[in-house]
């Protein structure tokens, strides 16, 4: 089991650039991944886009992509030449009619704007340094990953004692069934009689019984108990399983709820009433749990 959020972070270096990875996620209902890589990375946005889908099922989850120059980077100073000489040749025709000085020299031409070119070297972008992406983006999935899956072992841990207590309930619930339909009958009884007889005189004690006895058959919540100790053994079952469940979980929750739902609505004993509250409340603390369950 794997949850949700996490966080992870992981570098490269090399060759004068360092490259951060960071990894982060948040629970959502469904599949959010955004990925923000440097604008000259967007051509890898595929490739690495692919190896994030096959790690997240499920949530919000963001990678960020850095590339640092970690290097003083190369400057490069070019004189435009052919510019040089077309204004030497302009500044020929100056001094032959006499407008310009014949003594100007190369620095003072040098001044003129855009003769002298200053280039700042960025560094070039390499196969190395696309095997360090590759290598801390990688890096970056597993631990985070590995930080999901911690989250994760302490959800299954909580899922598991609420589902024990869910457990403990229903054996709760079964043993009182038989109180719960005796006292039924009972009650019953007594209510059918004057219902049957208003005169007082006695009722024919098979009709009775036979009234008693479908009447209790409609109240009898048998079956919804063997359906709710199964779905629980199918939740424990689910909850081991190395894959993402938490929409499995959260189904089975819903199914859960509804039998404990259908147990209320036929009970008439207070301590069963009370029981299904109980069971009622850790549900909700489930579907909680399950918020962040990948």
């Amino acid at each position: 089991m794997k949850s949700m959020t996490g966080f992870a972070q992981a570098t490269a270096e090399g060759e004068g650039r360092r490259i951060e990875v960071t990894v982060q996620g948040w629970n959502q209902r469904h599949l959010d991944a955004v990925l923000r890589l440097p604008e000259d990375l967007r051509g890898r946005e595929p490739a690495l886009r692919q190896r994030l889908g096959a790690a997240v099922q499920r949530g919000r989850c963001e990678v960020v992509v850095r590339s640092v120059s970690t290097g003083l980077p190369a400057t490069r100073v070019r004189i435009d030449a052919a510019a040089v000489a077309a204004l030497q040749a302009g500044a020929g025709d100056l001094v032959r009619d006499g407008l310009v000085d014949p003594r100007l020299t190369l620095g003072e031409l040098l001044r003129a704007p855009g003769l002298v070119v200053v280039e700042s070297g960025e560094l070039a972008w390499t196969e190395a340094d696309s095997a360090r992406l590759d290598a801390a983006f990688d890096q970056a999935l597993v631990d985070f990953a590995m930080a999901r899956a911690a989250e994760g072992g302490r959800l299954a841990a909580a899922l598991e004692r609420a589902r024990g207590e869910l457990a403990s309930l229903t054996v709760a619930l079964t043993a009182r069934r038989g109180t719960a339909a005796a006292r039924l009958g009972e009650s019953l009884r007594a209510r059918l009689a004057e219902l049957l007889d208003p005169a007082g005189s006695p009722v024919p004690e098979e009709r009775l019984a036979q009234e008693i006895a479908l009447l209790v058959d409609k109240g009898d919540i048998r079956e919804e108990l063997d359906r709710l100790a199964a779905h629980l053994d199918h939740f424990a079952e689910i909850a081991t399983r190395d894959e993402a469940v938490g929409k499995r979980l959260e189904f089975l929750t819903q199914e859960i709820l509804r039998e404990l739902n259908t147990i209320g609505s036929k009970s008439r004993d207070v301590e069963m009433t009370r029981l299904v509250v109980d069971a009622k409340v850790i549900c909700e603390q489930i579907r909680e749990q399950l918020q962040n369950v990948e």
